[in-house]
C-alpha cells in the first residue's frame, strides 16, 4: 500500500493519513543529517567558532528537528510506545543504554547521550509506522542522492574541502561533506544495493546501470578498499538472494550452495590473507584495527558485565580512552571499528546478548518476509540488515545517536512486521 494516497489507510486498527509536504521535509532532514553529512559546516567546526559553541548548535538543530516530529506524533505516541513494545529485546537495550548511566564512568556523557539515543529510537519507530516500507526506501533513496551529489560536487568545486590529503603517503581520497572517505564509502555501498533492488524491480534499468557503475567509480575515489571489497560481495549476493526468494521448492539448495561458496572463499581469504590485503594496498592488520582491538579486550575484561556506561569509555574527559589510545596507537580513534567491541565496551555482555538476541529476532523475520514476498521491497530488509551487521565488523557502532544505522534498523524492523501481518492476512 502506497502511504502517499491521499486517502487514509487502517490495518488493525493503525490509521495512516497523507504526510504533508513539511512532515517529508522534515523526514529528509533527519535522515540527511544523520548520515553526518554537512557537520563540518556546522558553527564551531573547523576553527570558525570555540569546539563547545558547535556542539551546542548542533544539540539545538536536533533539538528542533525531533520536538517537529514529536509535533507531528503527538496523537500516537501510545501507538508507536505499544509497536515498539513488540520487540521487547529491543526494549530492554534501551532500557539497559539509559541505566549504564548509574555505573558510568562518566555519568553526565552518558545521560546526554542517552537521552539523544531515545529520541532517535523514537524517530526509528515513527519513521517505521508512518511510512510503509517502500516509501521508507523512496526516502532513504532521495537522502542518500542529496548527500552523494552534494559530495561530488564538494570535490569538484571546493577540493580543499571535500578531498582528504592528511596522508602524504596515501592518494587524496574523497571525503565530500562526509567527515571521513569511509562514512563516504559505506552510504555509497548503501546507495548501491538500493539501486540494485530499484534494477531488480525492472524500473529505468539503463539509468540504474549507469548509476551503479558511477557509484563504483565514486567508491574508487574514496581510496576505501574495505568498500571495494563489499561493492563486489554486494553484487555477488543479490542473485541468491533473488533465486530464493522465487524458487521455494529450491530454497535448501540454493542455501547450501550459497554457504558452500561462502566457507570457500573464506578459506581462501585465510590462506591468502597477507597477500590478498598487500594487494589491495593495505597491511594484514587492516591499517591497526588488529591491534587496536587486542587492546579493546584487555578493557572489555575490567568491567565484562556491565561495560563502562553508554559513550562513556570514549569520553574525553573521564573515560579511559586517552590511555586507549596510547595503548593501541589509534590516536585519533573514537571507536574500536566494530561494533560488537564497541557495544561490549560500553554495555558489557548483558548488553551484547540483547542487541544480538535483537538482532537474531529481526533476521528471522526479514528472510521469512523474503520468502512470503514476490517484490524487490521484500529484499530490502534482509539486504539492509546483512549490511548493517558486515560493515559492523570494521566499521560500526551500534546504538549511536543521531544515526542513520541504526534509525533505519529500527524502522526495517517495524515495516517487516507490518508487511508479514499484511502478507497473513491475504493468506
Amino acid at each position: 500500500m502506497d502511504l502517499a494516497a491521499p486517502s487514509a489507510v487502517r490495518t488493525r486498527g493503525t490509521i495512516r493519513q497523507e504526510h504533508s509536504g513539511f512532515e517529508n521535509a522534515i523526514v529528509l532532514c533527519v535522515l540527511v543529517l544523520s548520515t553526518t553529512a554537512f557537520v563540518n559546516l556546522f558553527p564551531g567546526e573547523r576553527g570558525l567558532e570555540s569546539a563547545q559553541v558547535g556542539l551546542l548548535f548542533a544539540q539545538m538543530l536536533w533539538a528542533f528537528l525531533y520536538l517537529v516530529m514529536l509535533f507531528f506524533a503527538r496523537n500516537r505516541i501510545m501507538e508507536f510506545a505499544r509497536l515498539l513494545w513488540q520487540n521487547k529485546l529491543l526494549v530492554l537495550l534501551l532500557v539497559w543504554a539509559c541505566l549504564s548511566a548509574i555505573w558510568s564512568v562518566d555519568g553526565q556523557v552518558t545521560i546526554r547521550h542517552a537521552i539523544a539515543l531515545l529520541f532517535t529510537s523514537f524517530f526509528g519507530v515513527y519513521f517505521g509506522v508512518q511510512y510503509s516500507l517502500r516509501r521508507q526506501l523512496v526516502l532513504v533513496t532521495i537522502a542518500l542522492g542529496v548527500v552523494i551529489i552534494a559530495s561530488v560536487g564538494a570535490c569538484l568545486a571546493f577540493p580543499a574541502y571535500g578531498i582528504s590529503s592528511e596522508n602524504p603517503f596515501e592518494e587524496p581520497a574523497w571525503q565530500g561533506v562526509l567527515t571521513n572517505k569511509n562514512n563516504l564509502a559505506a552510504l555509497v555501498i548503501l546507495a548501491v544495493l538500493i539501486s540494485v533492488l530499484y534494477f531488480i524491480r525492472g524500473i529505468r534499468r539503463p539509468l540504474i546501470g549507469v548509476g551503479i557503475v558511477l557509484l563504483f567509480f565514486l567508491v574508487v575515489l574514496t581510496q576505501s578498499k574495505t568498500a571495494l571489497v563489499y561493492f563486489a560481495l554486494g553484487i555477488l549476493i543479490f542473485p541468491f538472494l533473488r533465486a530464493f526468494q522465487r524458487n521455494p521448492l529450491k530454497r535448501r539448495k540454493i542455501v547450501a550452495f550459497a554457504l558452500l561458496i561462502a566457507v570457500g572463499l573464506a578459506t581462501w581469504t585465510y590462506s591468502n590473507w597477507d597477500n590478498l590485503t598487500y594487494s589491495l594496498g593495505r597491511d594484514p592488520g587492516l591499517t591497526g584495527r588488529f591491534m587496536l582491538w587486542g587492546v579493546a579486550v584487555e578493557w572489555i575484561k575490567e568491567r565484562p558485565l556491565l561495560g563502562h556506561g553508554l559513550d562513556a569509555f570514549w569520553s574525553n574527559y573521564y573515560g579511559p580512552a586517552a590511555d586507549f589510545r596510547i595503548a593501541s596507537g589509534w590516536h585519533e580513534g573514537g571507536t574500536a571499528q566494530n561494533g560488537f567491541i564497541d557495544l561490549w565496551l560500553d554495555l558489557g555482555l548483558i548488553g551484547v546478548l540483547l542487541f544480538v538476541l535483537s538482532f537474531v529476532f529481526t533476521y528471522r523475520q526479514a528472510l521469512n518476509l523474503a520468502k512470503t514476498t514476490k517484490n524487490s521491497e521484500g529484499l530490502w530488509p534482509i539486504t539492509y540488515l546483512t549490511f548493517l551487521f558486515v560493515y559492523s565488523l570494521t566499521e560500526f557502532s551500534f546504538l549511536s545517536r543521531n544515526n542513520l544505522y541504526w534509525i533505519l534498523y529500527i524502522s526495517t524492523g517495524l515495516g517487516v512486521r507490518a508487511l508479514l501481518r499484511k502478507e497473513y492476512q491475504q493468506t
